[in-house]
Formats: structure tokens, sequence, C-alpha cells
């Protein structure tokens, strides 16, 4: 029998969330102990769900704090990014929350929330009669710190954070402060909000490189296009695995249509890695596109967007549209068009929708050949999916180009679109399927980012055999190895400081495979993790002997 504490867990990268009351001491003492447990208990009933909905983990609650972390124990290749929308959305809810307190009991009720990404121990901690899932490590001390540095009603995370996250939301860079427990200051941001135009988290900054391997795809692409712009629909196909250079195709696919000035107009859908769960999401990403707001954008100024596009296309006559198009962007309705929607049940509002961006997506299709990219299909939610299979017979009907981009998930909700416009298209659809870069082109593609002539051979190796012909992971090798100093920047040429034997793996594609690993069964991952202890290369007769001998120990 196990009488004393123990850890049994796992190394990964997680970040860390911490959010506290302020002051809550001095509040408690005003207040009748009851009273003061009600409002922490309804606090948290509205918070928990925020951690959720981004699949965050509730480590503990700490009477008027809590831990969460984002990364285990099933890991995401956005958590950082997850971690910090559900922060400020924690923010956003005690905001709201706070006024009903005042009104109701007279007090300040606030928050602040910390964050912090960094290796930690998992697992499971306790003893004969406690267990709990929790993560032990500095950076959980020091998204600790993060939360007791923040300002009321803030987000303030570290800059271990703030490199993962940087292009997607605004921030306040305060500076270095001094942290206990810390001999060097800590940088700090605090979050200002979502960019009205996220950037992409992928890219090394400052360093750029021509595509390399992609000739053949891309004059696929130009083809369709080309198609498209005489007047016929078309519809493709664009897959391959995370940091392949899907979306690096793309712009440059639009690069290259633009320096032809190609008469087209593009209507763009991102899927997000959360969004599932989001009823809807990908097609009022679409509608945004259309109208050419943000999710950041204030909601006056998207009803004005709206109702624009809509006398644009319609004329004046958009009594049978905007409706149910604001209804779909939840924005707030009033007269007529809220006695349109106001009696409606679920399926006769999804039908309006469907009429509504039939004739949208009909109408720009008409007035200019029009490509619709919808990005990371696998992760569409279910409601989207199933309104855009019923949309995608108007490639057949109008000069419409549905590109889908893709990894190989066939099991998803989103891959039932492929599937369906391969049906109805035959011959007008058109699969591209990216592969590993050669490995002349990975060269290459170092050359072009580095003065690849002045790199010891030891290090163009580990950066070309860790790489394995994807374009992301050249990138994040790269950058590692400028973290670590190993590269350096001498009269704008990038070279080598020193050399090294060998790299650990990044973190961002860390968090990358291990998303991959976590969605495997279990019996699959105890295979990897004993394959990882064998070596990078072993005979499957050896790894068939250890598992048996394992197997054989537990009995």
């Amino acid at each position: 029998m196990r009488s004393s504490g123990h850890l049994a867990g796992e190394r990964r990268v997680v970040t860390a969330l911490f959010a506290d009351v302020v002051d809550s001491t001095a509040l408690a003492e005003q207040m009748d102990p009851e009273d003061w447990t009600l409002i922490m208990n309804q606090a948290f009933d509205l918070l928990v769900p925020a951690i959720y909905r981004y699949e965050g983990t509730i480590a503990r609650f700490m009477g008027d704090a809590l831990l969460a972390f984002f990364g285990a124990p099933v890991a995401h290749e956005d958590d950082p990014v997850r971690a910090v929308r559900a922060g400020w959305d924690l923010i956003s809810i005690v905001r709201e929350y706070a006024e009903e307190v005042r009104r109701q009991y007279g007090i300040n009720f606030s928050m602040r929330v910390g964050l912090n990404t960094g290796p930690v121990v998992v697992g499971e901690v306790g003893s004969n009669l406690v267990y709990e899932y929790t993560a032990m490590g500095d950076a959980i001390n020091l998204a600790a710190r993060m939360q007791s540095a923040a300002r009321p009603m803030t987000v303030l995370i570290s800059e271990n954070t703030h490199r993962f996250v940087a292009p997607i939301f605004d921030f306040q860079d305060l500076g270095a402060i001094t942290v206990k427990g810390k001999s060097e200051p800590v940088r700090v941001f605090e979050v200002i909000g979502l960019r009205p135009k996220p950037g992409s988290l992928r890219g090394l900054s400052g360093l750029e490189s021509p595509m390399v391997g992609r000739a053949d795809e891309l004059a696929t692409l130009l083809d369709l296009a080309r198609t498209v712009q005489a007047g016929v629909g078309r519809s493709g196909l664009l897959i391959g695995e995370a940091g392949i250079g899907k979306t690096r195709l793309i712009n440059e696919w639009k690069a290259a249509l633009l320096a032809e000035d190609a008469q087209l107009d593009w209507i763009e859908g991102h899927c997000l890695s959360y969004g599932q769960g989001l009823a809807y999401h990908l097609l009022i990403d679409l509608l945004r596109s259309i109208l050419g707001v943000s999710a950041a954008t204030s909601e006056p100024v998207v009803r004005t967007a709206l109702q624009k596009r809509c006398d644009d296309l319609f004329e004046g006559q958009t009594s049978g549209v905007y409706p149910y198009l604001a209804h779909l962007l939840s924005l707030h309705l009033g007269g007529d068009a809220l006695e349109r929607v106001r009696l409606l049940g679920p399926q006769t509002i999804q039908a309006q929708y469907l009429f509504a961006l039939r004739e949208v997506f009909s109408r720009l299709a008409s007035q200019r050949p029009t490509i619709f990219i919808l990005e990371d299909i696998h992760w569409a939610d279910p409601s989207s999916t199933e309104l855009l299979i019923k949309l995608l017979p108007l490639a057949r009907e109008v000069p419409i180009l549905f590109i889908f981009l893709a990894r190989p998930e066939r099991e998803t909700a989103g891959w039932r679109l492929v599937t369906n416009l391969r049906d109805l298209m035959g011959a007008g659809f058109v699969e591209i399927t990216l592969r590993p870069l050669n490995e002349t082109d990975s060269e290459k593609l170092v050359e072009n980012l580095l003065d690849l002539d002045r790199l010891p051979a030891k290090i163009r190796e580990i950066i070309l055999s860790k790489a394995e012909g994807n374009p992301f992971f050249v990138e994040e090798v790269i950058r590692m190895l400028i973290d670590q100093g190993v590269l350096v920047n001498q009269d704008n040429k990038w070279v080598a400081q020193k050399d090294i034997s060998s790299t650990e793996i990044p973190d961002n594609l860390q968090g990358l495979l291990l998303a991959r690993i976590d969605r495997l069964p279990e019996d699959v991952k105890q295979t990897l993790r004993v394959a990882s202890v064998i070596g990078r290369q072993f005979s499957v007769k050896v790894l068939e002997q250890v598992l048996a001998r394992q197997k054989s120990n537990l009995v």
C-alpha cells in the first residue's frame, strides 16, 4: 500500500494560468462567510467553462484562486494561444459578474490573471486517500508571480508565453520586472486584446526565403483560377501534414494572380483547433471575410458593413437576407428584422441561414469570379459543415472555386466536405498533396534562410535531419539554434558562433508532436514511449521483446 505522497508523471511543456481575486482577504472580512462563499462559488461556476472551452485542465482551486494549465493531459499545438484566450475571457466574465456583485453586496470584486509557458512534470500526485492531476516545476511558480504582478482586471504574461502568441494579440510591453525566486528580471507583457488582423504563428521574423519545391502545385492552382476566370466553377483540396506549407502555397498563389491583375474576389474562412464546439464558427468567419471585418471589430461597425454589403448585392431589397445574416453574426436586432427571427425554431433559422448565404455567394460570383478558401477544415464545426455541403453545388452553377486546406485527418466532421465535393464535381475536383521537401529543396531552403556555406557541416546536418523535409520544422530548428546562441547575425549573415553535438526538440514542435500522439489509442502511445527509450532506430524484434518483458512484469 502506498502511504507517502508521490508524483508519477511525465515532462511536458505547458502554459500555466493563475487567476486570483484581488484583495480577497479584506473583502471576505467585510462580509458574512456564507455570502462570501456564495460569491466565490458563483464566480467559479462562471469561470470554469471558459477554461474547458479551450480544453484546459483545472489543476486545483485555492479558496479564491484557481490554477489551470494547457498542454496536459492532452496537448494541442496552440496551447499558449488557448491559454491567453481563456485568460482574456476570464477577465471579461468577471467584469460583468463584478457589476452584479457590486449591486447586490456593495463591494468591488475583481480578479487578475497571470500566465507562463515552460517545461513541467505533470501527473498524478497523492497518497492512499487523495489523488490529483497536477503540474510541478518552475514554470508554474513563475505563472503565480505573473498573477501577483498583474494589475486588477488584467492579464499579464511572461516573455516565455509572449513569443508563442505575439502575432495573435495586442500587448503593452511593461519591460523587465524583478520576480521573487529569479536571479534575473523577467520581461512581462499585459494583454490588450485580440488583434484585428491576427498574424501567422509560423515563420521567422527577419528571415525569408522564396518558396521552394512547389512549382508544380502552384501551376495547378493557377490553372484552376484561370478556369474560374473563364466562367467555369471548380473545386480543389490542398492536403498535407502540419507545417508542410499549405498556407504558404496559397499566399504565393494569391501573389501570382495579383501580379497577373486577375479579376477575382477572395473570401477566406479559418477553422480554429478549438472551434468544433462553436456553432457555425467557419461560416461566421467566411461572412466576416465577405464584410471585411474581424472577430475584434465592434458591433456597430459590423452592422454597418453588413447593411452596406447587402444593399450593394441586393439593390436595397435586403429584408429576406439581412435579418438572418445579422442573427448568424449575433448582432442585436430590432423592429421588423427582430420579428422575422424571434419566433423561428432552430431548423427554420438554419434553413434561412442557408437561403441567405446561397443568395450572397451567388451574387458575389455573378459580379466577379470568386475563390473561397477554407483553411484547416479538419477542425470545422459540424453545423458549418452541414450547411456548406448544401452550398457546394453552387460551383456547378456560377464561377466559384472552393479550395479546402486540410491535414489528412479523415475521421473529422469537416472531411465530409471533401467527400461530398469529390462526388459532386467529378473531373472538376482537383486534389493536391504536399509532400516533404526532398534533400535538395531542403538544403535550398536553409541556404535561402542562412549563409549555408559558412555553417559547420554538423549544424547543417542537424537542421536537415530533424526537419525531415518539413518547412515549418526547418524554421523552428533554426529558431531554436538562434535562441541558444548557436547561430548569430554578423554583418547581416547568420553564422555559427559555436558547435553542438545535438539539440532538443523546439517547444513549438513538442506541442505539435504531442498533440498528434495524444490522439492515439493508449496501447499505441505506450508503444511509442517504449520505442523512444530504445532509440531513434531499432529492429521490430527488439521492440517486441521489450514490450513483451514489460507486459510480463505488469502481470
